[in-house]
């Protein structure tokens, strides 16, 4: 955009960033010194009210109806984090997913480049500080357990205590000329203090006293930059700075001969400097050498920018694979358009057809015509496949970004890809923002997976977020699945999108065949409804044949909870309305959704009981039978608890593929992505739980987490078998998942969709209000429904509202209601109505209101 000529000052809008949520764009001048560095897609600190705020201009305009504009104080990129077509996709996210535009471009921008300014209290002086409250001044080295108003501060007020750090009540409790002195005090000892945390630490009578402290020269309030200082990395180089003559040169070389031998080392070297370490190897006492001929200037110290390696391993060799019709007609036909002209392909292909081989012809493709390609997978850390194939095939032009990188990982990542270095983007959901210049294709792999989803913040969709990118750019996007979503397979069959069928396994290999035992009629064998005997023989026979064996239960932990035979309560967590999971390799008992933890008890605590049972099972007690009921086996284990750390996951999943395990027990994280060829058999415990959770879309995630397990056997030369275990084998989504038929189930699942009236026949926003009281967050719920209805239009319905099926999360009270509808927009509009209608009765007590445009969960 070219800056705009005019007489009158140059304006700026701004919005900040981190939004408040229901803050405008605000307009700013542009002084002339600063007026080349703004430009659209910049961060720039601004004044807002008596303090400055960080903000990202997003237009420049000639004029401003606004009167009297204040300066833009400073601006903070050399070049714009986000371009045209980011803050197009921005401002289309703000409209659909009902957050402002500020919370849009929060969302886009990796944390690391998040910056705010944060108000610091610093102390001056105590003496003004002790004269006003008429006592004589302490040491402010005293202790902290020592401190505590004095005789006459007691006398003033008999209610006052000590105060002890950190303890907010007897620090809220101080009043007038005692809350002084103790913020003089409590400055002293812990130095200079965000605003935020003193006013939180001292009550709402803090910040008068602090107003007051601030005008007698007591303390300054500063304002500093906070965030976004992933540090760029430099490494270090020694260079020869100069040529010697030849006399100079053999003087050196005869008075100093080691010194000598340095310089003539880095005068020779291939890449005419060297790093310390390399130095120090082949030279002793290398830094003072170095030290003295920085000093007689024949050497210079280096400063380059490095980026920060995020594979530690060797590149993946690449391996040549020859495309069989179904391939190579599907690359035919998305070549086409790359580079052209916006077109959205599903790429419907049974486990195992060769998907990604598709995706790396298309990236191929899209290199060779001068574009960028961006690939999006559900979990990158569940999906290496992906990652190491991009790599094998495409290199060093291959850049990742995911959350589980460190912020300097991540910053170096996005610099090299908005440098242009990296013509390909892999990440998870976040990368969908990756700042790719000139973008020809966009691939979403497993497009069905529920990791797409945010579940916190700006609650959008990856994979929508995709093709709206995609269509802004003008290129092509690919969402591939075995087991499409409902409302993706809907879409190919109207037109919106083109469907694109691989029906068989590369090589012509077998899908494997599925064996449903029902647990009603057989016996089971070891504890509960674990294990079958037709398991357990199936287990022991693909032992003794050399096979690998896949178990998949998805619920972690040894028990699902403790219950007291004596008074039958269970043990709960304080803090959400769930019991407590058993882990028996921890010895504790622990939430899943706050990671409360407690050792395990041996009386209940409600009656003294002393007869406590496990009840239910989870990947650890399956560990635990699995090791008795097949002696021999090498067994390992990948949840939540056995992949906490940092690159175990990875680990686990090499040793897997090395054949360092014969039985791999897991939960959902087993089912994804996983190529390896010696599983030849997959069994499935308790495949029913997923249908108990109260969700329209159980029964189709039942059939997709089946069908995606089960296709982990049977990838090598040896047929796969999978031995699915439930209590429900007349149901529709298990039945369909035997004989892998997709196009049955998904015709009976839309029909039952379009019968109830839910997605993708009606469009949905979940309202739902969380607090601290459980009387005041249903008041507000219920004014929410109110209001909502008051604005909703003819085909708008009201659902609840009612309890969450998760009623207390966290410590907070969880309502919710539904917002039905044909017409998105009309749905859209009537929640953001009620939401902006109730929003000062929700602050006033404390209760969150949190929209959820096209929910993925209904918990």
């Amino acid at each position: 955009m070219s800056f705009p000529q005019s007489n009158a000052p140059a304006v700026a809008r701004v919005i900040l960033v981190p939004s408040a949520g229901d803050t405008p764009a605000l307009d700013y001048t542009i002084t002339l010194a600063l007026q080349p560095a703004v430009r659209p897609g910049v961060r720039v600190l601004v004044p807002l009210g008596a303090r400055r705020a960080v903000g990202i201009v997003v237009a420049l305009l000639e004029t401003s109806p606004h009167p009297k504009l204040k300066p833009i104080v400073a601006v903070l990129d050399p070049q714009p984090l986000l371009d045209d077509t980011l803050m197009r996709l921005c401002r289309w996210m703000a409209g659909y997913y009902l957050c402002s535009f500020g919370e849009a471009v929060s969302t886009a921008l990796p944390g690391s480049m998040r910056i705010s300014v944060e108000r610091t209290v610093r102390l001056v002086s105590v003496a003004p500080a002790a004269e006003s409250v008429g006592v004589e001044a302490r040491s402010l080295d005293t202790a902290p357990e020592e401190m505590g108003p004095t005789r006459d501060e007691r006398r003033a007020n008999p209610n006052s205590k000590p105060f002890t750090p950190g303890s907010r009540p007897p620090l809220a409790a101080y009043r007038g000329a005692a809350l002084e002195h103790a913020l003089v005090e409590w400055l002293g000892i812990h130095g200079a203090q965000p605003l935020a945390a003193l006013l939180d630490q001292f009550g709402a009578s803090g910040r008068r006293t602090l107003t007051r402290l601030q005008h007698q020269g007591v303390v300054r309030i500063d304002e500093e930059l906070r965030g976004g200082d992933a540090p760029t990395k430099h490494e270090r180089y020694f260079r020869a700075a100069h040529d010697l003559e030849r006399d100079a040169a053999r003087e050196w070389q005869r008075k100093r001969p080691a010194q000598y031998a340095v310089y003539a080392y880095l005068r020779q070297h291939p890449l005419q400097r060297a790093r310390m370490h390399e130095l120090a190897a082949t030279f002793p006492n290398a830094p003072a050498k170095l030290a003295a001929l920085v000093k007689a200037g024949l050497a210079a110290v280096v400063q380059e920018e490095v980026y920060r390696p995020v594979f530690l391993e060797t590149t993946p060799i690449d391996r040549p694979v020859r495309l069989t019709d179904a391939q190579a007609a599907a690359v035919t036909i998305v070549q086409r358009s790359i580079g052209v002209e916006f077109r959205s392909f599903l790429l419907w292909g049974v486990t195992g057809s060769g998907k990604t081989e598709v995706y790396l012809r298309c990236i191929a493709a899209c290199l060779a015509a001068g574009r960028t390609a961006l690939v999006l997978v559900p979990e990158i850390s569940l999906t290496h496949q992906v990652v190491d194939r991009v790599r094998a095939r495409f290199g060093e032009r291959a850049a990742v970004l995911h959350s589980g990188l460190s912020d300097g990982e991540r910053w170096d990542e996005w610099r090299k890809i908005s440098r242009g270095e990296a013509a390909i983007v892999v990440g998870a959901r976040s990368a969908v923002f990756a700042p790719l210049p000139r973008l020809g294709l966009v691939i979403v792999d497993e497009e069905h997976d529920a990791a797409y989803k945010q579940e916190d913040g700006v609650r959008y969709h990856g994979r929508d977020v995709a093709i709206m990118r995609a269509k802004l750019s003008g290129c092509a996007v690919v969402l591939g699945s075995a087991t499409p979503a409902m409302e993706s397979f809907y879409n190919s069959s109207i037109g919106r999108s083109e469907l694109l069928t691989l029906s068989e396994r590369v090589e012509a290999r077998p899908l494997p065949s599925v064996d449903i035992v029902d647990l009603r009629r057989s016996p089971a064998a070891g504890k509960s409804l674990l294990v079958s005997p037709q398991l357990i023989a199936a287990l022991q026979a693909n032992l003794a044949a050399h096979g690998q064996t896949l178990v998949f239960l998805n619920r972690r932990g040894f028990a699902n909870f403790l219950q007291c035979l004596q008074c039958g309560d269970p043990l709960t967590c304080p803090n959400c309305s769930v019991t407590l999971t058993l882990h028996r390799r921890w010895q504790a008992l622990r939430c899943h959704h706050c990671e409360y933890t407690v050792p395990i008890p041996s009386v209940c605590p409600d009656c003294g009981g002393l007869s406590l049972s496990a009840w239910g099972a989870g990947t650890e007690q399956v560990e635990a039978v699995l090791r008795k009921l097949v002696p021999g086996a090498r067994g390992g284990r990948m949840d939540r608890d056995t992949t906490r750390r940092k690159g175990a996951l990875r680990e686990m999943v090499a040793a897997w593929a090395r054949r360092d395990y014969d039985i791999l027990i897991g939960t959902q994280m087993i089912t994804k992505g996983h190529d390896v060829h010696g599983v030849t058999l997959v069994g499935v415990l308790l495949a029913d739980l997923s249908l108990n959770f109260p969700d329209f879309r159980a029964a189709e995630r039942t059939f997709q987490l089946l069908t995606q397990v089960a296709g982990r056997a049977g990838r090598g030369e040896r047929p796969g078998r999978v031995i699915v275990q439930t209590l429900q084998p007349e149901h529709i989504s298990l039945e369909c998942a035997q004989h892998h038929d997709f196009r049955r189930f998904a015709a009976h699942e839309l029909a039952a969709r379009r019968e109830l009236g839910y997605p993708p026949f009606a469009r949905l926003v979940q309202l739902r209000c969380e607090g601290p009281r459980p009387d005041a967050t249903e008041r507000v719920i219920r004014a929410l429904a109110e209001h909502v209805q008051a604005a909703a239009t003819k085909g708008v319905a009201i659902l609840g509202p009612t309890p969450s099926p998760l009623e207390r999360l966290r410590g907070r009270h969880r309502w919710q209601l539904l917002v039905r509808g044909v017409n998105g927009a009309a749905v859209r509009a009537a929640a953001r109505a009620g939401r902006a209608a109730v929003r000062r009765q929700a602050r006033a007590v404390d209760v969150r209101v949190i929209v959820d445009v096209d929910p993925n969960s209904m918990l």
